[in-house]
Parts: C-alpha cells; sequence; structure tokens
C-alpha cells in the first residue's frame, strides 16, 4: 500500500533503503510504490535521467525475477492510458563493455498513482516496458528506472514537490550497512548521514543535467600531477564509473603511467584491459582528487578506481579500470558516477541550485 514515511527525521523528510552496487548491478536502486491498490517495484535511482519507467506485464527482455515485478494497468483501479500513449527511451553508460553504446526501452504510457518513501501519492506518466535491447546490462538485475531530472514537473520527485509533499531538495548515499548497500533521502538532508553532519556545497551549473564545475584533477604521492580540466562534470547516480573527456583521459593516462614503478599502468590505461594486481601493486596508484572549490576536493583512492568484480574481468582476481574516455556521453563526455560519489552523501539541493559533498558517515549509510 501507500505506506507512511518509514524513517522520517523531520516534518516532510525522508530516509529510505537503497540497493545496489558498483558491481555486479552498476546502478543503485530504491522500490516505489505504484498503482492502486499499490504494488512496490524496483527502480534504478539516476539523477541523469526525467522519466519513471517499470516492467511491464508480457515485457519482451525484461528481468522478471524478484524483486522484479510486471506492472499490470488493468489490475489497477486509478491506471489510464496517457497520450501520445507510447514511449521510446535511449541511454547512454547502459552497456558495461562501451559506455557510449546506446540501450533502448520502449512500451506504453500511463497515468497512474505513485509514492516514494511513503510520501504520496501523486499522480504520474509512467512507462510501461514493454521492449528492452539485450545489452541493457544494467538492467539484467534491476527493471526500471525513475529519473530525478528533466521532464518538467512530470517526474516522481517533482510532483511530490509540486503537490507539497516534501521539499525541492534529495539525497544518497552509497555505502554498504546492515540493511541495505545506500539510503536514499526524499525532502531534505539526513544529517546522520553525513560525518558530523557536515555538507560543504558547490554550485549547480547544469543547464538540462545536474553539473559542477571541475578544476582540475591532482595526482597524489610520487606521481604529483596536476591536469587544467576547466569543464562541467554531470553527475549522473545512473552512470556507475568516471567517464572523461578523450583529452583530459589521454592525459591522465600520461601522467599516471610517467610513474613506472605502476605495475601494469600500460596495460590498464592503454588498452582498457583488466589486469591481475596484488593488494600491494593496487595500493601503489595515487589518490586521485576532482578539485571543485577551495572547500570541495572530492577523492578516489586506487580502490575506488581499480575495480574487482567487473563482468569485463577475465578471472576473478583481475582489477579493471573504473575510469574510462567518456566519448561522447551526455555531450561533453564528463560525467562523474558511482564511482566518486559513494566517498559521499550527496545532495541535490534544487531549490537553491546547489549540490552537497558530504563526507559520507559509514556507520549509518545503509543501516537506517
Amino acid at each position: 500500500m501507500h505506506s507512511p514515511p518509514r524513517s522520517r527525521f523531520y516534518s516532510n523528510g525522508s530516509s529510505i533503503p537503497a540497493g545496489g552496487a558498483v558491481w555486479p548491478t552498476a546502478i543503485y536502486w530504491t522500490n516505489v510504490e505504484v498503482g492502486t491498490p499499490a504494488k512496490s517495484f524496483p527502480v534504478a535511482i539516476d539523477s541523469g535521467s526525467g522519466d519513471l519507467d517499470i516492467g511491464g506485464l508480457n515485457c519482451d527482455g525484461c528481468i522478471t525475477t524478484p524483486p522484479n515485478v510486471a506492472y499490470d494497468h488493468s489490475s489497477s483501479s486509478t491506471s489510464s492510458p496517457v497520450f501520445p500513449f507510447k514511449f521510446s527511451n535511449t541511454y547512454q553508460t547502459c552497456d558495461l563493455s562501451d559506455p557510449t553504446a546506446p540501450c533502448t526501452i520502449s512500451g506504453n504510457l500511463y497515468k497512474d498513482q505513485v509514492s516514494l518513501a511513503g510520501l504520496g501519492p501523486v499522480q504520474v506518466t509512467l512507462g510501461s516496458i514493454q521492449r528492452q535491447t539485450t545489452n541493457f546490462d544494467q538492467f539484467k538485475e534491476i527493471d526500471g528506472v525513475m529519473g530525478f531530472t528533466m521532464g518538467g514537473k512530470k517526474n516522481v520527485f517533482a510532483q511530490l514537490v509540486e503537490n507539497g509533499k516534501c521539499d525541492n531538495v534529495w539525497a544518497m548515499c552509497m555505502s554498504e550497512g546492515s540493511k541495505s548497500n545506500g539510503t536514499i533521502t526524499i525532502g531534505g538532508v539526513d544529517e546522520r548521514l553525513a560525518v558530523d553532519g557536515k555538507v560543504p556545497y558547490v554550485s549547480d551549473v547544469g543547464l538540462g543535467f545536474h553539473s559542477v564545475r571541475v578544476n582540475s584533477l591532482d595526482l597524489a604521492g610520487s606521481v604529483g600531477a596536476s591536469i587544467e580540466v576547466g569543464a562541467s562534470a554531470i553527475l549522473d547516480t545512473g552512470t556507475n564509473v568516471l567517464l572523461l573527456p578523450s583529452k583530459v583521459m589521454a592525459q591522465l593516462k600520461e601522467a599516471m603511467c610517467a610513474d613506472t614503478t605502476l605495475s601494469q599502468c600500460a596495460t590498464l590505461w592503454g588498452s582498457g584491459a583488466c589486469a591481475s594486481l596484488t593488494p600491494e601493486e593496487v595500493e601503489a596508484y595515487p589518490v586521485l582528487s576532482l578539485q571543485l572549490s577551495d572547500e570541495v576536493t572530492l577523492k578516489m583512492n586506487s580502490t575506488d578506481y581499480l575495480l574487482l568484480g567487473s563482468p569485463q574481468a577475465k578471472s576473478a582476481g583481475q582489477y579493471c579500470l573504473g575510469i574510462r574516455d567518456g566519448g561522447s556521453a551526455g555531450g561533453s563526455g564528463f560525467i562523474i558516477g558511482d564511482t566518486t560519489m559513494r566517498n559521499y552523501y550527496l545532495v541535490f539541493d534544487l531549490a537553491n541550485k546547489q549540490i552537497g559533498w558530504g563526507d559520507v558517515n559509514k556507520d549509518n549509510c545503509g543501516s537506517i
């Protein structure tokens, strides 16, 4: 049913569990309640799109294993077809072997009652997926997506705000806890999820997408290199790795592999192949910092960008590079994804057009 908030931290905010991981799901997800009577559907949390799309009954290519549920519009008393009656959405960063390859879902459009984090219900236009391309790797465990960006006032979160159900701010953290692999906050900032409750902010400079300006990429330790960037990076919770513009990627490769003591650097950064490394060899790789402002620097340890468990690995012990050439993805090829975000409690303060980066409180994230 459309239940009340499960972890209310003040009058109109709610924090609930988020599942998922960088591998193998390559997304983080939560549950949304749809229809009358309401049913719970798992959906990817996507700051880079604007629609609510869930697997439909008799879908060609959709995943039907739990916790996935097929949406049957005829079983909901509040469902009705809506113009233009059909949809087709194409995404990038969904094919794990090629971040720029397109993946497509299509199907029928309906209006129905939707609740999120116990806030609602509100009427939302949603897509009932009827067809899905086979290369949609991120939809091979959780089949559905809930966008928080674009789409005017039609997306779920925008409708909650428009109807006075919550404030115009949402946030999430990605860290394994006692209950789940993360926590999403709807309608506020949950200070329990940031170290000492502190969340510093930078401006949201995006048009269409939420974005932050990256001044430089800095490599610590013996490498000691700094690469001037001066470009905006899209914030996409639906992308699992860090994507860099081709020019910046080439500069970072050159700077990284200038240190000849780094094992398998040419293999990882040159050909994009995965490589077997010892924990000591992984630790030898430098901390990578994205300088956003004097107050906010995003840090990635070697274990944030050298990743075990990738489906691209040829053996269980291989590490794969979690930084890829973004090509034309998102237009600029510059996308900050989950491997960077998971060190932070990321706040999308839409009311004030700013993005917060609080050091994640690992004792609470995933345990609320």
